[in-house]
């Protein structure tokens, strides 16, 4: 299977690497799931896409500093998680 994200999934794709992420596509899935690498600055993380479907599954970002991780599941929480990222560290 050729990775193909659906259209959620690709919008947010392409939000990362509008927000200034390093969005790295692997060349093969891994038990069904595409693991996309994701580094920018000081975050670093992994966002799940689905090889079947195409959706986005998870996110998991990690703030370098202090280790501080973050995760969402389902595209509408991922779209919430992105929508509250600083530009540095998290907002408490």
């Amino acid at each position: 299977m050729a990775y193909e994200p659906n259209r959620t999934a690709a919008q947010i794709v392409e939000r990362l690497k509008k927000d200034g992420f390093t969005v790295t596509i692997p060349d093969k899935h891994y038990r069904r799931v595409y693991e996309l690498t994701l580094d920018r600055r000081m975050y670093f993380g992994v966002l799940y896409i689905s090889a079947d479907k195409g959706r986005a599954l998870r996110i998991s970002l990690t703030w370098q500093p202090d280790l501080t991780n973050r995760t969402a599941e389902g595209a509408s929480q991922i779209i919430g998680l992105l929508n509250t990222l600083p530009t540095y560290g998290w907002a408490n």
